[in-house]
């Protein structure tokens, strides 16, 4: 029996021993109670792995896992091997919610709305309307109900809040009047809101004209209808001015009579003109324009237009006199003027300046009577006047191009219209080209006549013969040289012109469209050294001869 019980007992140790083994209490708790749940909690054996999880409720985050105080894991999910009771604590933080707050204007243009924005629960929020110009604020609402007239509300934040600034155009009263009261209309006045249009008008009564509008002191238009945006209550006055016309008298002649009663009159005054004759005439009548209004010497009448009146005279045979005009000198201009004039008649003479002149003066007898071109004067008697002109004078510069080769008489200050001749004397071994001005080529000979009408800068261009020769391209043969009667020229090519200089560069043979060969007469040519100068298509060629 007892060898049978000993088998039957090894399990039954075996069992004693896992039944013994050590468990332990892991207690887990949050804090505060309302800022999550905790799990993972339980009774373990000992050396078994226990993970214990803390999940934040809303407005809360999980802080960390502490032990009597101590902190043991900052991790949400704590995980650790059990090896004795444990009481852990799951700390939460309070995260107060955000909420938005978001503020408009009401018109868009009537002003701006600030203090929107994002904060958190229980903070203190202000938002301030500012009313544009020409609105008034009025109050903030949300949802259509209205939470504050302050232009600056403050409130503690524990929603999202939709505000609204509500502005209120301002209106204002536009007033109008005349002045004179019976100077005309005025229509357009009344109330009106910021920035809407206005447009007041003026109407003249009879007799009156518009002449502007006025607000207090100050013109501000001068059109009888006046527009503008109305920022503001305004008091416009309209101002009238009763018609003034004015009565023109005059005599016919000037010296046939008196004429009075002439000026400025209102509409509907009466004005009478009265016309008294000088001696030796006698009043005809009132006209204007080309009718007669009245025979009478006083003539009454209303006024409703502007009038031009004159009072014609007759007079008496007066003598007459000669205005004679005469221009000094002749071609310095024109003179208009003279003729037949009765005595006591205004006479105007005038002077016209010619080109290149100048008018001076009027003289009588060498006597100057004036400076300007009109001269008037009252016919006294017969009369001999002299315009006076005086030729403007210009200034002729020249040169010599180049500087060395030589020298020009004649440059200096001429009068307009005077002849001048220019004169080149050239130095040695040099021949004269042309006259050039701005380039243009205006003469080729030596002396250069013009006459006077402007300012002028002439260049006198000479060449130098110097090595001339020893430059030529093309081929030319002159012979005899030595000459006597008559020069013989060969050349290669045509020739468009000869010319022929002295030793002193002043020219005595010119020809123009010449052939390869030529024959120059030369019997005139007094004895001595001279230079021929042969123009081609593309080149200039000088040669020397000896006249013996």
């Amino acid at each position: 029996r007892i060898v049978v019980t000993k088998p039957q007992r090894q399990p039954y140790i075996q069992d004693i021993n896992v039944a013994s083994a050590q468990n332990y209490t892991i207690t887990v708790t949050p804090n505060p109670t309302e800022g999550g749940t905790v799990t993972g909690g339980g009774s373990f054996a000992a050396g078994a792995s226990c993970t214990v999880t803390a999940t934040p409720n809303a407005n809360y985050t999980f802080t960390n896992w502490t032990e009597n105080g101590n902190v043991v894991s900052t991790n949400a999910s704590y995980t650790f091997t059990v090896n004795a009771n444990r009481t852990l604590v799951a700390n939460f933080t309070y995260v107060a919610p955000t909420y938005t707050v978001s503020v408009s204007a009401s018109p868009t243009n009537g002003g701006t709305a600030t203090g929107g924005g994002t904060y958190q629960e229980g903070e203190n929020c202000t938002v301030s309307a500012t009313a544009a110009a020409g609105y008034t604020f009025t109050n903030w609402t949300e949802n259509g109900t209205v939470v504050s007239t302050n232009a600056n509300y403050t409130f503690t934040v524990n929603a999202n809040h939709t505000l609204v600034a509500h502005f209120t155009a301002n209106t204002y009263t536009i007033n109008v009047s005349a002045s004179p009261t019976n100077g005309g209309n005025v229509t357009g006045g009344g109330p009106f809101t910021y920035g809407q249009s206005c447009t007041v008008s003026a109407t003249a009564a009879a007799g009156y004209t518009f002449t502007n509008w006025t607000e207090g002191s100050t013109v501000v238009s001068t059109n009888a209808n006046y527009t503008f945006q109305v920022n503001a209550s305004r008091t416009l006055v309209a101002h009238f001015t009763q018609n003034t016309y004015n009565v023109n008298v005059s005599a016919n002649p000037s010296n046939g009579g008196n004429v009075t009663g002439g000026g400025s009159f209102t509409y509907g005054q009466n004005c009478t003109v009265t016309a008294t004759a000088a001696s030796g005439y006698t009043f005809a009548n009132w006209t204007e324009g080309s009718t007669v209004v009245s025979t009478n010497t006083s003539y009454s009448f209303s006024v409703t237009s502007n009038r031009n009146l004159v009072a014609h005279f007759t007079e008496n045979p007066l003598p007459m006199y000669n205005i004679s005009v005469t221009p000094k000198p002749e071609e310095g201009g024109t003179v208009r003027g003279a003729g037949t004039y009765q005595e006591g008649q205004s006479c105007t003479v005038s002077a016209t300046p010619a080109t290149g002149y100048n008018f001076v003066n009027w003289t009588e007898n060498e006597v100057v009577l004036s400076t300007n071109t009109a001269y008037t004067f009252t016919v006294t008697g017969n009369r001999n006047l002299v315009a006076n002109f005086s030729p403007m004078s210009y200034t002729i510069s020249t040169s010599v191009n180049p500087a060395d080769g030589g020298e020009v008489f004649g440059t200096g200050t001429y009068a307009y219209g005077m002849e001048v001749t220019l004169r080149v004397a050239l130095n040695e071994d040099y021949i004269f080209l042309n006259w050039t001005e701005n380039g243009t080529v205006v003469a080729e000979t030596e002396d250069y006549t013009f006459v006077v009408t402007g300012d002028r800068a002439l260049i006198a261009n000479v060449q130098s013969t110097e090595g001339l020769e020893e430059n030529a391209k093309i081929g030319i043969v002159l012979y005899p040289n030595p000459i006597s009667d008559k020069l013989n020229i060969e050349a290669t090519e045509a020739i468009d012109h000869i010319e022929i200089f002295d030793i002193a560069g002043a020219r005595v043979y010119s020809q123009k469209n010449c052939s390869e060969k030529m024959e120059i007469q030369t019997a005139d040519l007094p004895a001595g050294t001279y230079v021929i100068r042969m123009t081609m298509q593309n080149t200039i060629e000088v040669r020397r001869f000896v006249k013996k």
